[in-house]
């Protein structure tokens, strides 16, 4: 027996919900990993860790430690 158009409706819909709970979960773990990240480049910033060796270290860019450097001077 197949389904009514209906049910095929609703599976659709429920395959489109999971699929984007399934990418919010991917960004949300993308985005604390990149928090995490920042949050050591801050830390060795506070060392005195030169702008290249944090890049290399964390897989940051020198431009988005550079970044972190000027957010921490002006706090």
């Amino acid at each position: 027996m197949g389904l009514t158009e209906r049910e095929e409706i609703m599976e659709i819909v429920t395959s489109w919900e999971q699929k984007g709970e399934q990418k919010g979960e991917q960004k949300g773990i993308q985005k604390g990993a990149q928090q995490a990240l920042e949050k050591v480049a801050v830390n060795l910033l506070r060392e005195g860790m030169a702008h290249e060796a944090i890049a290399r270290v964390t897989g940051l860019t020198v431009e988005q430690v550079q970044q972190l450097q000027a957010h921490q001077d002006s706090d």
